[in-house]
Order: C-alpha cells, then sequence, then structure tokens
C-alpha cells in the first residue's frame, strides 16, 4: 500500500504511525519492562493504597520526600508507625524530624499496619 500526502507535517504523522506499529510489531513496549521489574508484594501493594488513601494529604505522595505537614516517612519502624497512627504519639526515646505534634491518630488504619509497613520499608526503592 502506498500513501502520498502533501506538506511536512504529513510525512511526519505518517512517521510516527508507522513507526509505532513497528514497535508494536516488534514487542517493543512497556509490557517487556514491566516483567523486568521484581514482582511487588501484596502487602506492599495493599500498603501503597493505605498510604495514598490516608497520608498524602500531609505526607508527600513520595515517602521518601517531605510533605508540606508531615515529613518524609520512607524507613519508619513498624513501632513508629504504631505509635503515631494509634495514639498520636513517639515511642519512647524516639527524636521526631519535626516538632509539630499536628498529627491526629488514625485509628482506621489499626488493621493495615503491617501492610503500611512494607510499603514503607520495600527493598530497592
Amino acid at each position: 500500500m502506498i500513501l502520498a500526502f502533501r506538506g511536512g507535517s504529513s510525512c511526519f504523522l505518517l512517521f510516527l504511525i508507522l513507526a509505532s506499529g513497528f514497535a508494536g510489531f516488534t514487542g517493543c513496549d512497556s509490557k517487556q519492562k514491566a516483567s523486568d521489574e521484581p514482582p511487588v508484594s501484596p502487602w506492599v501493594t495493599r500498603g501503597r493504597a493505605v498510604y495514598q488513601a490516608n497520608c498524602i494529604a500531609c505526607h508527600n505522595s513520595d515517602p521518601h520526600k517531605p510533605g508540606a505537614l508531615g515529613p518524609d516517612v520512607f524507613g519508619s519502624s513498624k513501632e513508629l508507625l504504631e505509635a503515631r497512627i494509634l495514639h498520636g504519639e513517639y515511642p519512647a526515646g524516639y527524636k521526631p524530624k519535626r516538632t509539630t505534634q499536628i498529627m491526629q491518630p488514625l485509628p482506621q488504619v489499626k488493621n493495615e499496619i503491617d501492610s503500611l509497613h512494607a510499603y514503607l520499608n520495600q527493598p530497592g526503592k
């Protein structure tokens, strides 16, 4: 099949269409990259959902970075998560990254601390 277009932009469009078709034909797509990554634990997946639903209002959506109100939380211990989430306190002897006392207890997250801990401590991130 021969297609004839007039003008430079039409030729560029044809090139993009043909190039994208060739990439799909040869198997060059994002699925291949995803299979190269290690599988994600269901705990980590659940913890990410819990974090996104309950924590990003104050903490950054990327737990490695500080948020508007709360500090970065990647690598938080289970003891710290339990104390802050369930009681709004710090564990004995813990030196907080920020001295504010803004965070209120989140009792609705009580049964999700293990998954949240898994997400915030996933290796390789």
